[in-house]
């Protein structure tokens, strides 16, 4: 009886087998697109990464404070009030600067009648200069006395000097008022200003009348546009820091005093440059230079020349125009015509 050899031809039967089956469980994963941040290069929004932390103050603050001492009669206005100019803010007890005036009044009164006579009398010939001349000085300073009195009775009412909002209020009725002594503020928010510490090292690049871009956090990040309108000269006491101030109009006043902001300067580039952050610059093993553009949602590859180097970025001499759509971030994950996803 003949053994048949079947070992052979099995094995291939099984492999066949287990080859078309893993063929037909193969499945091809579709790529996912790369999520990137892109940059429109040459365009008037470019703004310098480099961004500097400021706080928004009022642009007149007025602190307003009685010219006299004495008791605090009455505050009409509290926290939030509007004011116009020329309005009553606090009085002040008035009656013993009223009762000083009376008195004074009342004696430059008599210095008068006095002085008037002995005028009268001198003009006859029949005293001498001197006791008229006297008379007259008397008259004089008591009548500066009277007037003097007069000018601290007004001062116990307390006006605005301009229009504006109460941002804070110290004395209440029966409170102690003096020189110096603060009732309330006074501010004005039609404009306000952004006050941004910039380094030594930054200041002199930063002049009155440039644009720059404000950022408030707790508007939900609304951009507004604002213009440098003073630069310090002085630092910081103790710090190589200066303030720049940046006035924004305040039409709606939603900005207010005290918000945290930040601030986005222009691109300090010079002629028509195109510049992008140098971390979107790609280098190749031969030193060739490359960034990522988009168009339809697909990353390409774009060879570049760089030329000068600028505090925001580098100069692209060639390569890309303006317009173009260049990732900023994200660039590591690319290829090219790789699929991606632009996020903000």
């Amino acid at each position: 009886m003949r053994t048949l050899n079947v070992t052979k031809p099995l094995c291939l039967l099984l492999a066949s087998m287990v080859f078309f089956s893993c063929k037909e469980e193969k499945v091809v994963k579709e790529q996912k697109p790369v999520n990137v941040k892109v940059l429109t290069v040459g365009t008037e929004t470019d703004y310098s990464p480099i961004t500097y932390s400021g706080t928004i103050k009022a642009d007149k603050s007025v602190t307003l404070s009685f010219q006299v001492s004495g008791t605090v009669q009455n505050v009409m206005v509290d926290k939030g009030d509007f004011v116009s100019k020329g309005s009553l803010v606090a009085t002040m007890d008035a009656v013993i600067y009223q009762n000083r005036y009376a008195a004074q009044k009342a004696q430059a009164d008599l210095a008068k009648e006095n002085y008037d006579r002995i005028l009268a009398v001198y003009k006859k010939g029949s005293i001498a200069e001197i006791k008229m001349l006297d008379a007259k000085s008397k008259y004089e300073q008591a009548q500066a006395a009277a007037n003097a009195t007069y000018e601290q009775m007004q001062y116990t009412k307390l006006k605005a000097p301009m229009d504006g909002y109460i941002s804070n209020r110290f004395l209440d009725p029966g409170d102690l008022g003096s020189p110096g002594v603060p009732v309330v503020v006074i501010e004005q928010i039609e404009k306000v200003k952004a006050e941004l510490p910039v380094p030594d090292n930054e200041i002199n690049k930063t002049q009155k009348g440039d644009t720059v871009i404000i950022q408030i956090p707790a508007l939900g990040n609304t951009k507004f546009t604002g213009t440098i309108s003073d630069v310090a000269i002085v630092s910081e006491r103790g710090t190589p820091v200066y303030t720049a101030g940046v006035t924004i109009h305040n039409p709606d006043q939603k900005i207010k005093p005290g918000m945290v902001c930040n601030a986005y300067f222009k691109s300090l580039t010079s002629g028509n440059d195109i510049v992008v952050p140098i971390q979107a610059i790609v280098v190749d093993e031969e030193d060739n230079k490359f960034v990522y553009t988009t168009t339809d949602n697909k990353a390409y590859r774009k060879k570049v020349q760089t030329g000068a180097l600028y505090d925001n970025g580098i100069a692209i001499t060639e390569g890309i125009k303006k317009g173009d759509k260049v990732v900023v971030s994200g660039y590591h994950k690319l290829t090219d015509s790789t699929q991606v996803n632009i996020i903000k």
